[in-house]
């Protein structure tokens, strides 16, 4: 079995590897790979990225949003949180599998954490561990995190829905009391000692080298990690879904329904009793096939010179705090 320690704390770079060693048909032996993300959301294949995450703060703080392979719900990373994955061949165990060595290694730091639900860890009734694993041809990744001093107040302050009402196909995300690990230790150790810990642990437990990435994995890293950051991968794979919001403004009852496929516009209508000399209809057919997102948007209503005849005193911040949140 091998062990891989990754120093870079970038999704991008983490999550597209793991994809990559999964899909690596020349490797036959099993691996751990233990990583960490400086200031990241991922979120899960079959999620709604507008109904998970507060966009406009990720682009404030310059959080990384990441779409990965496996279901479940969205997380939050930062360097307080431990991630780990399992890439072996696929059999019929379930997540107790692999959760087993990370339940022993916590237990040679004293701490009494139990295997709950689906795919949680917890500890004094909280959450500090959230798993979901995706299936390659023959291999089956598992991956998990473990929150050992995280931000825990940023991560409710990103995770949160918006006021955004939207009606999506996606799996949402279930809210639960989490806690950091370092709360419930005796002795504080830091989060590296940990990592540490847990590595030294795992190879003598599985008899398994630490070793260095391979060039041959690092090489694969960039062309994989464009697709897996371009807006068709990550707004692209939202499920089909559809919005309405609506706001009393200044210059009247603002409603806008709308209907998303594919990050695209599909239909899209406004509505109330705002002081319009021409039909809105003809904002909507410009609207409809571009992208569902704030610059898009904001673009098509800028270059139309006489819009204060189709919204009255309603302006083109107003129209896009009611459609975006």
């Amino acid at each position: 079995m091998k062990i891989y320690i990754s120093k870079n704390y970038s999704p991008f770079f983490n999550l597209v590897l793991e994809e990559i060693m999964a899909k690596d048909e020349n490797n036959n032996e099993d691996i751990i790979f233990i990583y960490q993300h400086s200031n990241a959301i991922i979120i899960g294949r079959n999620q709604n990225a507008f109904k998970e995450v507060k966009l406009d703060i990720l682009k404030e703080e310059k959080i990384e949003l990441y779409r990965r392979l496996s279901g479940g719900g969205a997380v939050f990373h930062d360097l307080g949180n431990i991630n780990f994955s399992f890439i072996t061949k696929k059999d019929e165990m379930g997540y107790q599998k692999f959760l087993k060595p990370v339940l022993e290694f916590l237990k040679t730091l004293n701490l009494n954490a139990e295997f709950k639900g689906r795919n949680d860890l917890m500890i004094n009734g909280a959450k500090f561990s959230g798993n979901a694993q995706f299936i390659h041809k023959d291999k089956i990744v598992h991956h998990g995190t473990m929150l050992f001093d995280a931000n825990l107040s940023k991560l409710a302050k990103v995770l949160n829905p918006s006021k955004l009402k939207i009606q999506s196909k996606g799996i949402e995300s279930i809210r639960q009391r989490v806690t950091n690990l370092i709360n419930e230790l005796e002795t504080k150790i830091t989060v590296d000692e940990f990592i540490n810990k847990f590595a030294i642990f795992l190879e003598q437990k599985y008899d398994a080298k630490i070793l260095e990435i391979p060039n041959q994995y690092i090489n694969e890293i960039e062309k994989l990690a464009t697709l897996r950051s371009s807006e068709d991968w990550i707004f692209g794979k939202n499920p089909e879904f559809s919005i309405f919001n609506e706001e009393k403004t200044a210059g009247g009852i603002l409603q806008i329904s709308s209907e998303i496929k594919e990050n695209k516009i599909q239909n899209i209508k406004f509505e109330g009793d705002f002081l319009s000399k021409l039909n809105t209809g003809e904002i909507s057919n410009l609207l409809i096939g571009h992208n569902f997102n704030k610059e898009s948007v904001e673009y098509v209503l800028q270059s139309i010179k006489n819009i204060n005849d189709y919204f009255g005193n309603i302006t083109i911040e107003e129209i896009l705090k009611v459609m975006f949140g």
